[in-house]
């Protein structure tokens, strides 16, 4: 079983994480990493703050934070009655490897068209930082060929 998060969707259309997560995982991992680092939270935690803006479920909460542990964004841990989930990544660190997986499938699948849409990017910092990762795609790629 693998720890990589599962981000196996993209929506171009959406804003921030909500282009791989939904409406509702988005706002929960919202909620879990405003926390303190290593704090957990429990479901009615998320569900008392989610039920203030928009009335869902407890059950509906629950379902959520369960499919986002399936998902790795989340790891579980049974206290007392209890479950407490706490983030396996902070929220750079999903955005870094959710960025990092769209950049590596642009790459390997069109890679003449996603540098020369680099080249056309009117902030070149960020053109920079993106070419440092397709560098560090294309050496992993070369290493894991030659294995």
């Amino acid at each position: 079983m693998t720890n990589e998060p599962d981000i196996s969707v993209f929506r171009p259309d959406r804003p921030g994480i909500r282009k791989v997560l939904g409406d509702l995982e988005a706002e929960i991992m919202e909620l879990i990493w405003a926390r303190p680092v290593g704090q957990g939270t429990s479901v009615r935690e998320v569900f008392e703050v989610l039920y203030e803006r928009r009335r869902v479920a407890y059950t509906t909460a629950m379902n959520t934070m369960t499919r986002l542990a399936k998902k790795h964004l989340l790891r579980v841990e049974k206290r007392d009655q209890a479950y407490i989930y706490y983030p396996n990544l902070t929220k750079p660190e999903f955005v870094s490897r959710f960025v990092g997986r769209i950049l590596e499938d642009l790459f390997v699948n069109f890679s003449g068209a996603t540098l020369e849409g680099l080249d056309a990017l009117p902030d070149q910092r960020a053109a920079d930082r993106a070419r440092v990762l397709l560098d560090e795609i294309a050496r992993r790629r070369m290493a894991e060929e030659d294995e």
